[in-house]
C-alpha cells in the first residue's frame, strides 16, 4: 500500500498541485438484527478502496478508486491534480494548507478479534437476547436486538510527509423495545458498545442491560404525563450526552466557523457558562467507541478543552480550518470511509465531573424534574437553538424523587442554558452513538454526569 500511496502522491504533484493526500482503507462489517425472533439481518461486508485528494490556491478536488494498479494510482492521481487546478480561478478565498506531518504505525491490542469470531457465536448472542427480552412480561410486544462490528486498516499518507498506519475495531449491541398495555404503548432501549474485540460484548453485561431496558419500558405504562411550564430540572448523563453533543459540540466543529453558521463564532475566550463548567472533546481515552490515536488525516489526536473553566478555548480542527482561521490542527478530521471527504467531528464528547453527589442534587430542591435518557430533538447550531425530548422522567417533591412521568422536552438557547446551570455531580456516564453529519456516519461516545440546571423551559402533554 505505501508504494501505491506514492505513486498516487507524486503523480499529483508533478502536476502542479501543492498538496495531495491519499487514504487507502480494508474494512470489513457485519450486522446482525432479530426482531421477535425472526432473523431481519445477516450481514457481512468488505469496503477496500482509496480516497484521493488534492489541493492549490484554496481550491480541492477529490476523487476515490478500487483500482490497485500502479497505473490506476498513478491516473486516478492525475486526474484529481487536474480537476483542482481547473477550479483554481474559481475560488475566492485563496489560503495555503499548513500542518505537521506524523510517521506510526498503530495496532490496536483485542483480546478477541472479531474477524475470528464464528459469525454463529454472535448469532446466538443476539437470539438468547431476544429471548429473554421477550420472556420478561407478556407486555412487551416487540423486542429488537441488532449486533453490529466494525473492524478496520488504514493508511494515510499526504505531501506534509505523514505516513501513518491505523487500525480500529468497533462492536456494538442495541437493544430496542416496546411493551403495551390499555393502548398506551412505551418504549426503552439499551446498548453495549466500546473500542475493542468481542471481548466488549460481555454476556453477563449484555443480559443485565436487555433485562433493566425490558424493566424499564414495562415501568413506563404506568407513568403520567406533565404540565408544561418553567421547572428546575436535573439531567441524567444520557440526557447530558444529548445537550453537549447537539447543541454545543456541533458549533465546536470550525467547519461551522469558516461557513459562519456557529452561535459560537467569534467567541473563542469568552465566558459561555459558570466557572465550574468543562466541556471536552477527548479521543485519546482508552477502548472508548470515539477513540482513535490518528483522525483520517493523519494528524495525531489530542484531547481538546472545548470549555476551560467556563471559558471556550479550543475548536475542532481539520488541516483545511486549522489553515483557514490560523489555528493548528487537533486531529478531529474524520470520515466514514475512503469515498468521503474528512471533515471536523467530535469523538468522545462529555461535561466534566463536578463535587455534588446525585442524592444531593435532589435533596436540594423542593420541586423540579429529574429528566432521564435521550428520545428525540433537533438543533440549529446557527442560532444555538434546540429541543430534546427526554424518554422519561421523575417529580422531585419536597427533595425526593416521585412519580416516573413520560413525555418531557426541554427547550432553549445553548449559551442561556449554559449559564444556568448551578450544580454538576460527581458521577459519570458515556453512551455510544453513531453521529450523521453532511451525509456521513462516524462512531462516537457523548456522555457526563448529572447536571441541575433551573428554570428551563419544560414541555409536556
Amino acid at each position: 500500500m505505501e508504494d501505491l500511496a506514492e505513486i498516487a502522491i507524486s503523480s499529483a504533484l508533478d502536476e502542479g498541485v501543492s498538496f495531495a493526500d491519499i487514504r487507502i482503507e480494508d474494512t470489513h462489517k457485519n450486522q446482525i438484527e432479530i426482531n421477535n425472533g425472526v432473523s431481519k439481518t445477516s450481514l457481512g461486508a468488505q469496503l477496500k478502496g482509496a480516497g484521493i485528494r488534492c489541493f492549490i490556491d484554496g481550491a480541492w478536488a477529490f476523487a476515490q478508486t478500487s483500482d490497485f494498479s500502479s497505473k490506476g494510482m498513478k491516473k486516478t492521481g492525475q486526474q484529481v491534480a487536474q480537476m483542482a487546478l481547473a477550479i483554481r480561478e474559481w475560488t475566492t478565498e485563496k489560503y495555503q494548507l499548513i500542518g505537521p506531518n506524523f510517521q506510526d504505525r498503530v495496532k490496536i491490542q483485542v483480546k478477541q478479534n472479531l474477524l475470528d469470531v464464528p459469525l454463529e457465536d454472535k448469532i446466538s448472542l443476539v437470539q438468547m437476547l431476544d429471548q429473554e427480552i421477550r420472556a420478561v412480561d407478556n407486555r412487551i410486544i416487540n423486542a429488537r436486538s441488532i449486533y453490529q462490528d466494525l473492524t478496520t486498516q488504514l493508511y494515510v499518507a499526504n505531501s506534509l510527509g505523514t505516513r501513518v498506519w491505523i487500525s480500529n475495531s468497533l462492536p456494538r449491541l442495541i437493544l430496542q423495545i416496546i411493551a403495551k398495555e390499555n393502548g398506551v404503548r412505551q418504549r426503552a432501549w439499551g446498548q453495549l458498545a466500546g473500542r475493542g474485540g468481542f471481548e466488549i460484548i460481555n454476556e453477563s453485561k449484555a443480559r443485565k442491560i436487555a433485562h433493566d431496558s425490558a424493566k424499564l419500558a414495562i415501568d413506563l405504562l404506568s407513568s403520567k404525563t406533565i404540565e408544561g411550564g418553567t421547572h428546575d430540572v436535573v439531567i441524567d448523563p444520557r440526557l447530558n450526552a444529548a445537550m453537549v453533543h447537539e447543541a454545543f459540540g456541533h458549533p465546536c466543529e470550525a467547519d461551522n466557523w469558516v461557513a459562519q453558521t456557529t452561535i459560537l463564532e467569534g467567541m473563542l475566550g469568552a465566558q459561555v457558562g459558570p466557572e465550574f463548567l468543562n466541556l471536552t472533546d477527548d479521543p485519546t481515552q482508552k477502548n472508548w467507541r470515539g477513540s482513535f490515536e490518528y483522525d483520517w488525516e493523519g494528524t495525531k489526536a489530542i484531547k481538546r478543552n472545548l470549555v476551560k473553566d467556563g471559558v471556550l478555548t479550543e475548536l475542532m480542527h481539520s488541516l483545511e480550518t486549522a489553515s483557514r482561521l490560523e489555528m493548528k490542527p487537533n486531529g478531529a478530521a474524520r470520515c466514514q470511509s475512503f469515498m468521503y471527504q474528512p471533515i471536523p467531528r467530535m469523538s468522545n464528547t462529555f461535561m466534566e465531573p463536578g463535587d455534588w453527589d446525585v442524592d444531593e442534587l435532589i435533596s436540594d430542591m423542593q420541586k423540579g424534574i429529574l429528566l432521564c435518557d435521550y428520545n428525540y430533538g433537533y438543533t440549529d447550531s446557527s442560532k444555538g437553538q434546540f429541543m430534546f425530548q427526554a424518554n422519561y422522567g421523575y417529580l422531585i417533591e419536597k427533595g425526593e424523587k416521585s412519580h416516573i412521568v413520560r413525555d418531557v422536552s426541554i427547550a432553549g438557547q445553548i449559551l442561556d442554558f449554559l449559564t444556568k446551570i448551578d450544580a454538576i455531580g460527581k458521577d459519570f456516564g458515556m453512551s455510544a452513538g453513531t453521529c450523521g453529519k453532511a451525509n456521513q456516519l462516524i462512531p462516537d461516545n457523548s456522555g457526563g454526569p448529572h447536571a441541575r440546571i433551573r428554570q428551563v423551559p419544560v414541555g409536556g402533554m
